[in-house]
């Protein structure tokens, strides 16, 4: 399945990214590219996404682990159901979820490896990671194609 390859892809590459941030970046470090539009960082995320919500190592795990199950039997729905864009959506998300849970259980914390060098200091101050953008865009495909009716649902209602 031409999906399941995008979340595997995706997984191994962000891990690729990760494993060299964490060899060739000292943590607190930066290191301005493409023309200072981005900082390079080695960040290490223990908490939720920005660090908004405290809930500890152990239960971040576990909520990941949850979002992970949840995502992962929407998939399993949109097999039966769904759309091939529906499924492309949410293999980024597993895709990205996959590979920043398992940072959370190997290593206790999410490596994130870049920001925006903006004016607005709250929006320079944020870490991404590969896997953070491939399941915010994941999501914003998988509600697009939420909207539009499946060709399944089509031909259903046609007979």
């Amino acid at each position: 399945m031409f999906s399941l390859a995008i979340a595997g892809g995706i997984y191994l590459l962000d891990h690729k990214i990760k494993e060299y941030a964490d060899s060739h970046f000292l943590q607190g470090s930066n290191k301005k590219v493409l023309k200072d539009r981005l900082i390079l960082r080695n960040c290490h995320n223990k908490d939720t996404a920005f660090g908004a919500v405290k809930v500890g190592t152990e239960n971040c795990q576990e909520l990941s682990a949850a979002g992970l199950g949840c995502v992962l039997a929407e998939y399993w729905r949109q097999i039966f159901h769904g759309s091939k864009m529906g499924r492309i959506g949410l293999a980024m998300v597993l895709g990205g979820g996959f590979s920043n849970y398992m940072d959370r259980r190997n290593k206790g914390y999410v490596t994130d490896y870049v920001s925006f060098n903006v004016k607005k200091k709250e929006i320079r101050k944020m870490v991404f990671n590969i896997s953070d953008f491939c399941i915010i865009g994941g999501t914003v495909i998988w509600a697009i194609a939420s909207l539009i009716p499946s060709p399944k649902k089509q031909k259903k209602q046609e007979k």
